[in-house]
């Protein structure tokens, strides 16, 4: 009697866990009705987009430094085709008439004369693949102006049927050119390693990195910070904002003769930001005041006609108000979203990071990839800057020096041979004192092994704010 109660309360149980199961599931399931099978369209689809095959980038900065320069444009798919299929690239100069206006920009269309397009643009896909490459060469010509930014606007204009773009951005690559054959003092090679050079601007004139030539007549450093600009929290307007002490002010205001000859030599110039002891700071800004904030940013570059920004995570108070629409508890989101923001802002200029703090560790920020939003991370002192997401290697720093107390790796021979077979694009240096010229000159005996050529001994340097050199070391 007990077993039959048992086994009908067992049953009865049953029947009520069928009975919800079956009213769940009565405004999802309809017998004899087809499944909605949309959600599953992209698994089929052939998405394309369109990509520098050097970079793997969407938006890319060239710097014209020969009479020649020759890159790829990539289509890749998201799925292989079965049968081949061809698209259509072009030079889309009302592309740029859109992005112009859409980003309040006044990029000039580089010479289509001076643009080839393998194959008059023409590429196709063949079965079981998915990529296709076409060659771009960008040739110098006598036309081009000086200190002004063209654009090379690539767009798909026509696809085979087999091809779908999942939106407008997937059909554009962009190209921003700078004509530097006049400024080729610091070209030493397209795929040699470069010199990113922080400089204390307290008590070093940037101009020192005037210092560091090669026997060659090269210039080491190709990229200089301006250490450093900060950002503040300004509590009249409740928000962050751009703050240059009396020390960096002064090169801004006369960028002409303490900031621009590094430029006309084509050393990229660059204005360090880092935090100042209140809770605005690089990684702890909303989405809007990521956004208020880069704008702030570009409008320095373009006005002090600088290259772009480092940012430096140190010094914020971590003690956020989050009820101000400015601010953000910190995060690595935060930080890796002002890098995207201060792309956004000016696409034709360096974002650049010292991997430090929360700046930076995330692949992505709204689905938009580590790579299109830095161009240069460089690592702290005694590490390699890791490669975030598609990044490669080229656009990271693989070793760093602190020369003002004497930290951090040399680069010595066998360092320069690592960063060539690694393959990495930089190397870091920080605080180069004029009267540690001798101790910093031996930390850079690997030039020769990267460039075939050594550093020439010191013999000048530049005294703060002065725009003439002086005699190293008599006149220390």
């Amino acid at each position: 009697m007990k077993v039959r109660k048992i086994k009908y309360s067992l049953f009865a149980s049953m029947m009520a866990v069928v009975a919800v199961f079956l009213a769940s599931c009565e405004d999802t399931l309809e017998i004899g009705k087809l499944p909605d099978e949309s959600q599953y369209e992209d698994i089929y689809a052939k998405n394309g987009y369109l990509r520098d095959a050097k970079s793997n980038r969407v938006t890319n900065i060239i710097d014209l430094f020969t009479e020649n320069y020759k890159t790829s444009v990539r289509l890749g798919l998201t799925k292989a085709p079965t049968v081949s299929s061809s698209v259509k690239v072009e030079v889309d100069a009302a592309y740029l008439e859109a992005y112009n206006k859409e980003h309040e920009t006044t990029f000039k269309l580089f010479p289509k004369e001076l643009i080839t397009l393998g194959d008059e643009g023409l590429m196709t896909i063949n079965p079981d693949s998915k990529t296709a490459e076409l060659s771009l060469s960008v040739t110098g010509g006598e036309a081009l102006e000086e200190d002004v930014t063209y654009a090379i606007p690539l767009t798909v204009n026509e696809a085979g049927s087999d091809i779908q773009f999942n939106n407008e951005e997937s059909r554009h690559c962009m190209y921003f050119v700078n004509d530097m054959r006049k400024k080729g003092d610091v070209f030493k090679g397209e795929d040699k390693p470069k010199g990113f050079l922080f400089i204390e601007v307290n008590d070093v004139n940037p101009l020192n990195a005037l210092s560091f030539q090669l026997e060659n007549g090269k210039y080491l450093w190709d990229a200089v910070v301006l250490f450093a600009a900060n950002i503040n929290y300004d509590t009249a307007s409740g928000r962050p904002y751009v703050k240059c002490n009396p020390n960096v002010q002064y090169l801004l205001d006369n960028n002409e003769t303490l900031i621009q000859p590094l430029r006309k030599r084509g050393i990229k110039v660059i204005l360090g930001i880092l935090g100042n002891h209140d809770m605005a700071g690089v990684a702890q800004l909303s989405p809007q005041g990521c956004k208020d904030f880069a704008r702030e940013l570009a409008r320095y570059c373009y006005a002090y006609d600088l290259d772009g920004v480092n940012f430096d995570d140190e010094w914020s108070d971590p003690n956020v108000d989050v009820n101000n629409p400015s601010f953000a508890f910190p995060s690595y989101e935060a930080g890796a979203r002002l890098c995207l923001e201060t792309k956004r802002a000016m696409p034709d200029k360096l974002v650049t990071v010292f991997c430090w703090g929360k700046m930076h560790s995330l692949d992505q920020v709204d689905g938009v990839d580590a790579k299109e939003y830095t161009d240069i991370a460089v690592a702290n002192y005694g590490s390699t800057a890791p490669a975030l997401g598609q990044m490669t290697l080229k656009q990271c720093s693989g070793v760093s020096s602190e020369y003002n107390e004497r930290r951090g790796g040399d680069l010595n021979a066998s360092t320069a041979q690592r960063l060539m077979n690694d393959g990495y694009g930089w190397f870091m240096g920080f605080a180069p004192f004029p009267n540690n010229y001798n101790d910093i000159w031996k930390r850079l005996e690997g030039a020769e092994v990267l460039y075939g050529s050594p550093l020439k001994e010191p013999s000048l340097f530049y005294k703060k704010n002065a725009t003439e050199p002086s005699v190293w070391p008599n006149d220390l």
